[in-house]
């Protein structure tokens, strides 16, 4: 290897995300494991670009134009007939004949189809079981309406997301796609190549008609792939698969580059069965791509005095190669403290994260922000939306004459049928007449949410029940339903949880004692406010009659020394958890103002309990509320601000 001049300088390559996205596109076609690519925050209307851009290179992998490349369309109202099965038209001897044969998602077409997710947050239940079954799926059968087809899955699964919405997902759905890109600022080109042109070399490594070289692993590079990685438990092995795939296919553009460069006499080109090798620096160069943020992959340490502004990046036709500081370094450890402990302790709590407007770095595996997956986070269909008027899809309570044909009693109206049996004929078929029918009187559904979450730890020596006062007079005078969660209750199952119940009205006598429950000793605040959060989700989204107007009211002087991942587990962590339960708390008051004010209303009752007088002012802020003080410090006067 000859050395380069002192003078020489290594070529800069792009850092944009333009093209960051085309490598990661070019590396899910040209690999065969990396079938499902995840974008996250993309505009809406860049979606149709990046997926003729997908197409495009889809096309060259198989040798077809990209128009035909079959696409599938996945959204809300997918069902499993819309996947599995199609409808076709034979001429037989008989005339005209309608048959079922397989669906776009057996791939019956010669090249991989592209499935295209516009929001995968609001992807049917069927689809994001098919999802779950055929990424990363070895073969995959059908067996449906006479149909029996196996396949080997081949089709590129191209979906997109909000990173926010990525903690509410299954994480068994999460981990099939392989291939993370967080591109909000993504600002496609006019014309034809909105990601920029595809070198030549890449075409040539895409084409069919390439021989494919064969790969070799260095002796380094199971370990490298482990450094990048959280060795925390529970996270398996499908992340490691993903970055070890996606350095093997920036190797293969590497040798593919290689083999297009003219050859002098200092470099020979590969002979055309040489095995390419996949070191460390792919590796880090596949982590980079992501943008993978690790404990393992520390930040740089801050420069003395300000650097020189470089000029700015040129574009070469090699793949993505950021320089090594530009990978964004992990965030500094929280303040340490105790566990648990006294309500009355004042024990600091350590520096404020700065909110600011601006978004950090971006994790390609968002969800992992709020610690493991809700509880009984399944991919079953939910309870569908029941047709009809809305006063027959209450509670029954009654039985009366009918006076229409629908919602009848059938139990009710054969045992009136049967009281004049016998002078309808005695023996023989139960007849009934239509002065027998008798139909439910049922309760109406409840249009209204009061949704309360009481921190027992922040009462001390007040009364809460004035306070309290008007939002229950609001929900009793509306009949409104009611949904209380308990937080840091003495008494509980497990004091690092939260509990909750729903309750049809405020007549309900366990919202009474949950309101004379004692104070315990833990807090798990962020565990309460994600169950609020998931009780207003679901009630927006499953209701059977469809929520008008819902008010979420949170009593709480914002001390929470439980960590979200511990009160979802019900066990403690290894070491102090310090701020940790705080900012959780913060969180997840974020994910519930992401709900929209339309039909949510938010108060947040502060004690005004020293000495952590700012943290219900933090979370009101966070969460979009208004405050309202229950005391002043010295009178014992309510006052809103």
């Amino acid at each position: 290897m000859s050395a380069r001049p002192p003078h020489a300088q290594e070529p800069q390559e792009r850092d944009d995300a333009a093209h960051r996205l085309l490598t990661a596109l070019v590396c899910s076609a040209l690999e065969p494991a990396l079938t499902g690519v995840l974008l996250f925050d993309l505009p809406p209307d860049h979606v149709p670009a990046v997926a003729g851009v997908f197409a495009e290179v889809l096309g060259a992998v198989a040798g077809h134009p990209p128009g035909a490349v079959p696409r599938t369309t996945l959204d809300a109202a997918t069902a499993d007939e819309d996947l599995w099965l199609r409808p076709l038209v034979r001429r037989s001897a008989g005339g005209i004949e309608f048959t079922l044969g397989p669906g776009p998602l057996a791939e019956t077409a010669d090249s991989p189809p592209l499935v295209l997710v516009p929001d995968l947050a609001r992807l049917s239940v069927p689809g994001m079981r098919a999802a779950v079954q055929l990424l990363g799926a070895d073969t995959a059968t059908l067996e449906h309406s006479g149909i029996r087809r196996r396949w080997t899955p081949r089709a590129r699964w191209l979906a997109f997301c909000r990173a926010e919405d990525a903690a509410h997902l299954s994480p068994h759905l999460l981990d099939r796609f392989p291939v993370r890109l967080g591109v909000p600022g993504l600002r496609p080109l006019p014309g034809h190549e909105p990601l920029g042109p595809l070198p030549a070399a890449w075409a040539a490594a895409l084409s069919p008609r390439t021989p494919r070289r064969p790969t070799t692993l260095s002796d380094g590079f199971a370990a490298s792939v482990l450094e990048q990685l959280d060795d925390r438990e529970g996270l398996g092995h499908r992340r490691a698969l993903a970055l070890g795939r996606i350095a093997r296919a920036l190797a293969r553009l590497d040798a593919a580059e290689e083999r297009e460069r003219p050859e002098t006499s200092a470099t020979r080109a590969p002979a055309p069965d040489a095995p390419v090798l996949v070191t460390p620096v792919h590796v880090g160069r596949a982590a980079r791509l992501i943008r993978l943020r690790t404990a393992h992959r520390p930040s740089a340490p801050p420069p003395e005095s300000a650097p020189a502004q470089e000029p700015p990046p040129t574009p070469g036709p090699g793949p993505y190669r950021p320089a090594p500081d530009q990978g964004p370094g992990p965030e500094p450890p929280p303040e340490t403290g105790p566990f648990v402990r006294e309500p009355e302790s004042a024990v600091p709590l350590g520096p404020a994260p700065a909110r600011s407007e601006a978004p950090g770095p971006f994790s390609p595996y968002p969800e992992d922000g709020a610690g493991p997956g809700p509880d009984g986070a399944t991919l079953r269909i939910p309870a569908r939306r029941t047709a009809g008027a809305r006063a027959s899809r209450g509670a029954v309570v009654g039985v009366r004459r009918a006076r229409d044909l629908w919602d009848l009693a059938p139990v009710r109206t054969a045992m009136e049928a049967a009281k004049y049996r016998a002078i309808r004929g005695g023996r023989g078929p139960l007849v009934i007449v239509p002065q027998d029918l008798r139909g439910y009187v049922r309760a109406p559904e409840p249009v209204r949410l009061l949704t309360l979450v009481l921190d027992h730890t922040c009462r001390g020596d007040w009364d809460w029940h004035p306070a309290l006062e008007p939002f229950l007079q609001w929900a009793y005078v509306t009949r409104a339903a009611v949904h209380v969660v308990e937080v840091g209750a003495r008494g509980a199952a497990n004091e690092l949880r939260a509990g909750s119940f729903s309750a049809r009205s405020t007549r309900d006598p366990r919202i009474a004692a949950a309101l004379a429950r004692p104070a315990g000793r833990a807090t798990p605040l962020a565990h309460g406010l994600d169950q609020a959060g998931s009780a207003l989700r679901r009630a927006f989204r499953h209701h059977r009659v469809g929520l008008v107007e819902a008010m979420l009211v949170v009593v709480t002087d914002g001390r929470g020394n439980v960590p979200l991942a511990a009160g979802r587990t019900g066990r403690r962590g290894s070491g102090p958890a310090g701020r940790t339960g705080t900012t959780d708390a913060v969180r997840a008051a974020e994910r519930i103002r992401a709900l929209g004010r339309s039909r949510l209303h938010s108060v947040v009752i502060d004690p005004g309990r020293r000495p952590y007088t700012a943290l219900p002012a933090e979370l009101a802020d966070a969460l979009g509320a208004h405050v309202i003080a229950a005391r002043a410090e010295e009178e014992g006067a309510g006052r809103a601000r």
